[in-house]
This record gives structure tokens, sequence and C-alpha cells, in this order.
């Protein structure tokens, strides 16, 4: 099975929350776990939100940064699906960040692995799997 894992349960993950043990289940399941490449810029951006606003020590957000970019298998280069995203967005009236993992989900007929609501309700309204128990 093929996981794209978006940056919002990767970060879930890493806090290691009661949702984690569920998202974590999925990703034992997977054969490869695929992400866009905007996924480093969200994650590393979520850990400097846990730096600044959370006064989390910068080693532990450094280490448990790296530790989370490392879940992902391979990251795709968004330049070669960016445009359907945009398109996606449009139509669905949602931001491009989100439709990257939606449109990479399709085309690689993976899992959507992802504790957003609104995301997994648009990738099942368009026949992307996702995981509807992952809140």
């Amino acid at each position: 099975m093929i996981i794209v894992l978006d940056a919002s349960a990767a970060v879930t993950i890493a806090i290691d929350n009661s949702t984690s043990r569920k998202i974590s289940e999925y990703l034992k399941k997977a054969d490869l776990i695929i992400a866009p490449d905007i996924f480093i810029a969200e994650v590393s951006n979520a850990f400097w939100k846990y730096h600044e606003f959370e006064n989390l020590p910068l080693d532990i957000c450094e280490e448990t940064l790296f530790r989370t970019i490392d879940i992902v298998d391979e990251f795709r280069n968004t330049e070669q699906f960016y445009k359907e995203a945009f398109s996606l967005s449009c139509q669905v009236n949602h931001p491009v960040y989100d439709t990257l993992y939606l449109v990479l989900a399709r085309r690689n007929n993976a899992l959507l692995v992802t504790n957003d609501k609104e995301l997994q309700r648009i990738a099942k309204k368009h026949s992307i799997k996702t995981t509807d128990d992952v809140h």
C-alpha cells in the first residue's frame, strides 16, 4: 500500500498524542510513504511555531523535525503536478497546499493519511482514499 502523508498527520505523530497511535498503525502497513516536497516546509514551520509560541527548546524541535521528515520515503516534486492541484483547488475552493496532497494521492492510487476533516471530505468527494477515523 502507498500512503501520502500530510504535514498535519506527521506533526501529530511527532507530538505523540492519542491520535498519533491511529496514524502510526496506517504507516506500519505502508509499502511506501510519499509526500509532496512542500511537506518539508510545512513541517519545519510547524516546529518553528512550537519553538516560538510554545517555548519548546530548539534542540528538541530540531530533533523532532528531523525524525518527522525521515518518516517519508520519497518526496515528490510539486512541479510535476501543481497545475492539476491548482485546478482542483479552484474547483473545491480550498488551498493549493492541501490539494497537492490530494492530487499526489489520486495519481498514485494511494491512501491519504490526514487528520484534517475538511481535506478528508474533499478527498472522499473526489474518490480519493483517505482515513476517516483519524481525527
